[in-house]
């Protein structure tokens, strides 16, 4: 005799309360699933699968399910925070903004529920209202250090740089991530000492931005440098290459500009969501996560030209990139890429924007050590920032 449906519902619901507890998301997922398709419109089944979805960040399945399921019982602040989690996960910050209010007029109104709301204030461009619910947030916790360092984020965007300071130098006190906050610090004191950035925030900061890369970068803010780096490559360095390398591949922008001009094009990326988008353009003949200089120190086949679009400025100092790149070159072979002007008196200099700058003099010295000639360098824009051009240096060296 087969068992009631319902009561196989209820088991199911139950298998995956416990497997949510213990953090097996994928499992809670299937018991769910199994439980709704037994007794559907079940709201709480419906509530728990969408929390479950938002934990496995298919954002996109979670939002109907968690709407449907508050229209019907719309005093439950647990699913109102999965809903807005949902919705910022999907860009969408002004619906993300009124769930958290929901959540707040509920009785759920912590430091970190406060520091989401102030994020899909600033995404919004309310800055000021995005700068009142940070220390909102801070009235519930001084010391919630995510709180803190966003806050030093948004004051170091705004260039009031001694408030970044003293946000981060909080945040650093209260327990945070002292690698990445003296980072922070010494960009908004132009603080020397810090060669080359934490590669966790490196990561963490391309894997967060992976999904509106390409919409973002190319479409908000005007961004050429991948289309211009590829197009201003000299005559000589000829209409094909046997072997490329995109060295900080991100989601392919650069290598969908060479594809057509390479026999066999090689990505690597030290973010593996930035790689997953490169992936799905189907243009490499292999994609590699990790850090760029931990992958040209292995054993490899040489190649005849190297891009870095919009890199060397999330690696800082050079010299060992430059030496590591030596060794993976032959005589004729090309290296192409961008960064920004140092100001005068600096070779390497970490900027307020959290970007590096490199000096031409420093480039220059770079090429001659490392058996270089400097075919071209020329100063041009790369990005738009409010609509303003961000110019950046387009470099080309051949390899002696």
């Amino acid at each position: 005799m087969n068992a009631d449906p319902l009561e196989q519902a209820k088991t199911a619901f139950l298998q995956g309360l416990h497997t949510l507890e213990t953090g097996d998301w994928p499992a809670a997922e299937g018991h769910f699933e199994r439980a709704l398709a037994l007794a559907p419109g079940r709201i709480s089944v419906m509530q728990n699968l969408g929390i479950t979805r938002v934990r496995l960040r298919r954002y996109a399945e979670a939002e109907p399910l968690l709407r449907d399921a508050l229209a019907a019982e719309p005093d439950q602040a647990g699913a109102w925070q999965a809903l807005a989690e949902a919705q910022q996960g999907l860009e969408r910050f002004e619906a993300a903004a009124s769930s958290l209010e929901h959540c707040f007029a509920l009785g759920a109104d912590t430091a970190s529920l406060r520091a989401q709301y102030a994020q899909c204030l600033a995404r919004l461009g309310r800055i000021p209202e995005a700068l009142r619910a940070y220390q909102e947030a801070l009235k519930r916790d001084p010391k919630h250090v995510a709180t803190l360092t966003e806050l030093g984020g948004l004051y170091r965007e705004a260039g009031q740089f001694e408030q970044a300071a003293a946000c981060f130098q909080r945040a650093l006190d209260s327990g945070g991530d002292p690698e990445v906050l003296r980072y922070f610090l010494a960009a908004v004191t132009h603080t020397d000492g810090f060669a080359t950035p934490p590669q966790q925030y490196v990561r963490q900061l391309f894997d967060d931005y992976a999904e509106a890369f390409d919409a973002h970068l190319v479409k908000q803010l005007g961004y050429q440098g991948h289309r211009q780096l590829v197009d201003h490559l000299p005559p000589e360095a000829g209409a094909r290459f046997s072997r490329a390398l995109d060295l900080g591949c991100g989601t392919g922008l650069c290598g969908a500009q060479v594809r057509s001009r390479v026999d066999h094009l090689v990505g690597v990326d030290l973010a593996p969501a930035m790689v997953d988008k490169a992936r799905q353009r189907a243009i490499y003949d292999a994609l590699h996560v990790g850090d760029i200089h931990d992958f040209l120190a292995t054993a490899q086949e040489p190649y005849d030209l190297v891009l870095a679009a919009d890199v060397f400025i999330y690696v800082g100092a050079l010299e060992q990139v430059f030496g590591l790149l030596a060794t993976r070159m032959q005589k004729g072979s090309w290296l192409a890429f961008t960064v920004e002007d140092a100001e005068p008196g600096q070779t390497v200099q970490l900027l307020p924007s959290l970007r590096y700058a490199h000096s031409p003099a420093y480039l220059q010295d770079l090429a001659n050590r490392h058996g270089y000639d400097m075919v071209s360098s020329q100063e041009e824009a790369i990005r738009f920032d409010q609509q303003r051009p961000v110019n950046g240096r387009y470099v080309y060296l051949k390899r002696r």
